[in-house]
């Protein structure tokens, strides 16, 4: 294992998304060519769709644990982004739903300037419906 115990949850991290991308790329896989196998003389001994979907779940999976843990390039990138994130001052969230900590304070923040945005937004649409229907706009293009 190349750097053994540095960047862990990083390259954990990625071998979950690559058994995810792998996962559903053998069922695409799968789903595509079920129909053109189901045609064959193999059928009931063996679904060529499903032998492929097989290998390439097993190859995807195998690539990404290659990437994670073994090239020294993309462990790298993962053991760094890894560093950086513990050096991030995360926001407090605990105890739940307390308007005093950091991360609910931020997010009522932003709840209430998407309201006003979208008010703001809603009122300019309102008016320039009807300039549009008054035909307000066509004096001024068309004088």
């Amino acid at each position: 294992m190349y750097k053994e115990g540095q960047g862990t949850p990083s390259r954990v991290g990625a071998m979950i998304i690559g058994v995810l991308i792998a996962g559903y790329a053998a069922l695409s896989w799968f789903a595509w060519l079920r129909p053109l196998s189901a045609s064959t003389r193999f059928e009931s001994y063996v679904n060529p769709a499903f032998i492929g979907a097989i290998i390439l779940l097993f190859g995807i999976i195998v690539l990404f644990a290659w990437l994670s843990f073994r090239s020294a390039r993309s462990s790298d990138y993962l053991i760094d982004m890894d560093d950086e994130l513990r050096k991030v001052v995360w926001p407090s969230v605990m105890p739940l739903f307390d308007p005093k900590t950091e991360a609910w304070g931020s997010t009522y923040v932003v709840i209430v300037c998407s309201i006003l945005f979208t008010v703001f937004i809603w009122v300019v649409d309102l008016m320039l419906q009807l300039a549009v229907t008054r035909g307000l706009f066509q004096s001024l293009l068309f004088s």
